[in-house]
Parts: C-alpha cells; sequence; structure tokens
C-alpha cells in the first residue's frame, strides 16, 4: 500500500505514564468503575481492563490472539483507549451486549406500531437505547381507506413508546433512552414540536426535528412549506394543500428549544448527502444522544481515544496517537464479531455494513495542555489538524483490517462516489479502491460522559465545564426520611494537577470554561469536528440564560445547513441546576483555603446535564 507500514507488524508498546505510577481511577472516576463497570466489588483496574481484552480478543485467529491482546490491554489499562460503557460492563458475561443504541423502523399498520413496540421492549431488556423516525405514520386526522375513519397521528404512537418506556423503568430497569424523531413538513410537526411541554407526556424521550436544504431555503425565503405524507400533499377537507409558514415553524423550534432545550435538529438532508452507504440504505434517524446517524437495525458501536493521554512534555505525541487509532479500530471492529445482539435483524445488517464509531474524549483537557483556547483561531487550526490526522489514520486501519479479513459485504465501487468518501485524500481512496474497506463508517464522536468520568477528562469535544464547581446534592439522612441538601466544591483533576506543578498563564488563559466562550465557538468547534467525522457528534451548545432568542435564531440559522445535529441548552432553561460553575480566580481563591479539595469531573452521562441517560445501570449486587 501506498507509503503505509503495516499496523499489525508494529511492535507491542511499553505502557505510556503519563505520571509515576501509570493511570488509576480516582475521585469520582474510581466512584464510576466501581458502580457501573467493575465486575465485583473486588475486582481491580487492571482486572477488568484484562477482562475486556480478553473478550474482544475471542474475535482473533488463535495465532493473534497473543500479539493483540497486550496491544488491546496497554491502551486500556492506560486509559488511552476507552471502549463505550456498554463493552465494559458486557465483557466477560455470556450474553454480553455490547452496543449502546440502535435504531428500529416503524410502519404505518397496526402490525407496524406493534413491531415498534416490540422491538424497543427487547432492545431495553439488554439495556440499549432507541431512536425511531415516526415519519412514516399518518398524521392526525387523515383518512384510513381500509376502515373509513381517521388516523391518529404520529404523536400517538410516540405515546405508546413513551409510556412502554415508563413501565419498563417502573419495572425495576433503567430509564429507556429514546430519540423521537419527525420530518419538519409531516403534518403532525406542530403538535410533535409541543408535545414535550405537556409534561409526562414524552418525558422519557430526547425529541428532534428532522430537516433538510429545503427546510433552510424556505425560512431564508419566507416560503410556505407544504405539509406531505409519504412525499405526497396532504389535501384538507377543502382540497387545498397543507402549509404551515416557513417562519412560523422556524420561530416555534427556536422558542421551544431556547426555553426547553428541545426540540433538537437533525439535517437528515446533509447525513444523507455524506452517507457513506447510500447507495445501499439511507439513513432514518439518531441513537438518543445524536452522534450516530443508523439506517434500519443500525447500531451504535462506540470507543473513544483520550487525547489528553497522548499530550507528552506539553506536545502531542502523534505516534503514539496513531497507534491509538490503529489499535481502537481493530478493536471495535473485534466487537461486531463478539456482541451478543438482540435479535436477528440488527445482527444481520451489523454484519453487512460493519459500521463502527471510534471518537474522542478529552479535547478540552488536552487543548488546555497544549495551551489553546477551545474556540480561538489557533484553537481551532490545532482541533483541525488532530481530526484529520485521526481521519486519515482510521480509515488506514480499515483497509488494513480489508486485506487481512476482508471488505464489509455490501461493499462495492460505488461507495467511492459517496458524500464523505470523496473528501478523502486521494491516496488513502486509491487504497480502498484496490483493496476494499472493512468498515462502512468508522468515526463518531458521542457524549463519552460516565466514560470520561472513569479515564479523569473532559467528555468527548465539549470545553471543560469549569476549573472548579459547587455541587449541591440530597442524600436521606439515617435518623429519619427527610432529604439533607449537601454542598460541596470540586475541583477539575487537570486543574489541580496543574496548579500543583506550576502553570503557565497560557495555560491559565486557555482554562475556559463551557459557560464563558462565546456560543459561535461551540459551534465552530462542532463543524470543524464534523468535517472529519464520517458518523455525527454528539455536541451540546451551551448559551447563557441572558442570551437574546434572536441572537439565538441567527447562529442557528448560520450554522444548521452545516451540521448533522444541533443540541442546545441555555443556562436555567430546566430549573434548579445542582453544579454552579467558578472561574478560575475563584479556584484558586478555595484551593489556597483549603489544605485539602475534592477532585471530579463536571461531566455527568449527558454533559450538558439535560439528557438523563445512562449507559449502563448502577450495579446494585452482582
Amino acid at each position: 500500500m501506498a507509503d503505509k507500514q503495516n499496523p499489525d507488524n508494529a511492535p507491542i508498546l511499553e505502557n505510556i505514564q503519563m505520571d509515576s505510577g501509570g493511570f488509576l481511577p480516582t475521585g469520582f472516576g474510581d466512584t464510576i468503575f466501581r458502580q457501573r463497570y467493575a465486575r465485583t466489588n473486588e475486582e481491580s483496574w487492571m482486572e477488568a481492563c484484562t477482562r475486556v481484552a480478553n473478550h474482544i480478543c475471542q474475535a482473533e485467529e488463535n495465532g493473534n490472539r497473543a500479539k493483540w491482546m497486550p496491544r488491546f490491554l496497554d491502551k486500556l489499562s492506560e486509559a488511552l483507549f476507552i471502549p463505550g460503557g456498554r463493552i465494559w460492563y458486557g465483557s466477560g458475561r455470556a450474553k454480553g451486549q455490547l452496543m449502546n443504541c440502535f435504531v428500529v423502523p416503524t410502519e404505518d399498520s397496526r402490525e407496524g406500531w406493534g413491531q415498534t413496540v416490540k422491538d424497543m421492549l427487547i432492545i431495553s431488556g439488554t439495556g440499549g437505547g432507541v431512536g425511531i423516525n415516526f415519519s412514516p405514520v399518518r398524521p392526525r386526522g387523515t383518512s384510513i381507506k381500509g376502515t373509513g375513519g381517521e388516523a391518529t397521528g404520529s404523536v400517538s404512537l410516540m405515546e405508546i413508546v413513551n409510556q412502554t418506556g415508563e413501565v419498563i423503568k417502573a419495572g425495576g430497569g433503567r430509564r429507556t433512552a429514546l430519540m423521537m424523531a419527525l420530518e419538519y413538513n409531516h403534518g403532525d410537526v406542530m403538535e410533535f414540536l409541543d408535545a414535550k411541554l405537556d409534561l409526562g407526556r414524552l418525558n422519557n424521550a430526547n425529541v428532534s426535528v428532522l430537516v433538510d436544504d429545503d427546510f433552510f431555503k424556505a425560512i431564508k425565503e419566507e416560503a410556505d412549506i407544504v405539509l406531505k405524507f409519504r412525499n405526497k400533499p396532504i389535501i384538507d377537507k377543502d382540497g387545498n394543500q397543507r402549509t404551515i409558514p416557513a417562519k412560523e415553524l422556524w420561530d416555534k423550534i427556536i422558542k421551544n428549544s431556547w426555553e426547553s432545550a428541545e426540540p433538537g435538529i437533525l439535517n437528515i438532508g446533509l447525513a444523507n448527502k455524506m452517507n457513506t452507504l447510500s447507495y445501499y440504505k439511507p439513513v432514518i434517524c439518531t441513537n438518543p444522544c445524536g452522534e450516530q446517524w443508523l439506517e434500519s437495525y443500525g447500531s451504535c458501536n462506540l470507543g473513544a481515544v483520550n487525547l489528553a493521554r497522548h499530550i507528552k512534555d506539553g506536545e502531542m505525541d502523534w505516534d503514539l496517537l496513531a497507534d491509538s487509532v490503529r489499535v481502537g479500530v481493530r478493536f471495535l471492529d473485534n466487537v461486531l464479531d463478539v456482541n451478543h445482539y438482540p435479535f436477528k435483524e440488527i445482527e444481520d445488517n451489523c454484519q453487512k455494513v460493519r459500521r463502527i464509531g471510534l471518537g474522542i474524549m478529552g479535547l478540552g483537557h488536552a487543548l488546555v495542555m497544549l495551551g489553546e483556547e477551545y474556540g480561538s483561531e489557533g484553537g481551532i487550526k490545532l482541533i483541525d489538524e488532530i481530526m484529520a490526522f485521526i481521519k486519515e489514520r482510521a480509515y488506514e486501519a480499515s483497509t488494513f483490517l480489508a486485506v487481512e479479513r476482508g471488505a464489509f459485504e455490501v461493499y462495492s465501487d460505488d461507495f467511492l462516489s459517496t458524500g464523505f468518501i470523496k473528501t478523502l485524500p486521494k491516496r488513502i481512496r486509491s487504497d480502498i479502491k484496490e483493496h476494499g474497506i472493512r468498515n462502512c463508517a468508522i468515526l463518531t464522536i458521542a457524549p463519552t460522559g460516565t466514560t470520561s468520568i472513569l479515564a479523569g477528562t473532559s467528555s468527548g469535544i465539549e470545553p471543560l465545564f469549569a476549573p472548579a464547581y459547587q455541587r449541591r446534592y440530597y442524600t436521606s439522612s439515617d435518623e429519619s426520611n427527610e432529604r439533607v441538601l449537601n454542598e460541596e466544591i470540586v475541583i477539575d483533576p487537570l486543574f489541580a494537577q496543574m496548579v500543583e506543578n506550576g502553570m503557565s498563564k497560557k495555560q491559565q488563559k486557555a482554562f475556559v470554561s463551557s459557560h464563558e466562550l462565546k456560543v459561535e465557538a461551540h459551534m465552530k468547534v462542532q463543524a470543524t469536528c464534523q468535517k472529519h467525522i464520517d458518523n455525527s457528534i454528539s455536541k451540546t451548545i451551551n448559551i447563557p440564560n441572558d442570551y437574546p432568542i434572536e441572537d439565538y435564531g441567527k447562529l442557528m440559522l448560520k450554522y444548521g445547513p452545516k451540521l448533522k445535529g444541533m443540541t442546545v441548552y441555555r443556562s436555567g432553561s430546566r430549573g434548579n441546576e445542582p453544579l454552579k460553575p467558578m472561574t478560575v480566580d475563584e479556584a484558586l481563591a478555595h484551593m489556597k483555603s483549603q489544605e485539602e479539595f475534592l477532585e471530579g469531573s463536571a461531566d455527568s452521562d449527558c454533559p450538558s446535564g439535560i439528557c438523563e441517560i445512562s449507559d449502563v445501570p448502577i450495579k446494585q449486587t452482582e
């Protein structure tokens, strides 16, 4: 292959140490490890890493296991590569389900509704989340030819699915993770946009409106949007096409998301334009957190390279990063072969397309360590360089795997003509043309909420929440059933380490929190990363409580056509917030007043604090 060395021939790396003693989860990270990922209370970090590496190595031919087991173990134990939470939890179990989330289809029939609910029940029982595009369901009030009656609409099915999730939760399981999506020109769109405002109606789901280029064009031209079902205009009782002024629809989307953080905006038009499987199947929806556009019965197979652990002596270790990407791609490809799938349709699709989702975590921390401010000109340039590097190494690795194991089943030369693939360097496309490629899509940026806490770093591509924050939480009193309010100050672990070791002025300036950033900085970072991601990105765009709604709408209109998805959280829009960020000066003042301080991360299961979905249940007993 052109100018490339086969990574399979690379020597096993020695353990890379960030500091003396190597990596161990500490603080909140150790708590997450014990509660969610350790098989028993006695299982050590190294034992857990060994368990996961051994499980995933089952996909290797016997002659390869001795070579790849140490390499997998090295990346895991040193927190250079962190698999998704389901992989940590499911590895070593007889029927371990290692996938985070799935997308299932629905149809406009009683049988179709029943199948959707059945699919969701089975997937939820394995711990997976579900994304559903309800657009195939006919709008409320339209006639049903077979019975002469009127349809109850797509939101009615959403309510059934939502209530099913409530039943699962009430039965002792974790909350069902759901994404409910509807096309902007569906006849039920206005009811859909307001449904979440009715507390309890769709309380178990994230909701997003599906848009495309025609949507944004209609807004800019202040045109009317023709409501459709199955791509045909909906005709009212007077024989006229049903329409909505584009501005009215847009204003409702902006108002509702500004006030309550929903709906999200999912650009299905751009997703399919860049879809590497456009010649085979369209993508129809995302997983609940929005980072993975999927075809029917597609799934999320996630892992992340920890960028912060690849900084050595104030510089990016590019050779180490390249090796971690290559190992991560192979690891996730192996997951597809050792996973216990919820049912056959999902297994068949996953084996045919072999979609994986290699992402990153620790970008916020890495930028600080490199002395670049998140969203600044220098920061954007560095992010672009890092993401382009990861993209190229990942596609090289998947091509090498095709040489060894064969291309994914439905690969054809049409793959080279798809939107994202045409953006790859010519040398990589030439190698793919010669050898094929193992995975239909490779790159995803997930929120990495709990796994980033485990790794002691910032989540996904999010900026730092704050150098320190005040945490308020309730516990039950031992003497009574009364709830007791607790308060504590939590220091970001990197901030604490850098203060202890000596923080440069450049690094201190780079320690900007998510609440201090300009709103557009969030969008610039996401747009920069999106150029290099074939799947999608879960990213929360934080805006201040007093941010003008008009300015917010303008930015959403500016970046909406460029991004596959947008989720916004306005501070305070969901009521009282348990975390109060502190400035650098406030954090330093507090640390000076304390001989000891808490170390932790502000990351929650969803970094915005608005998605209460965790990737695995908190373990009560083994």
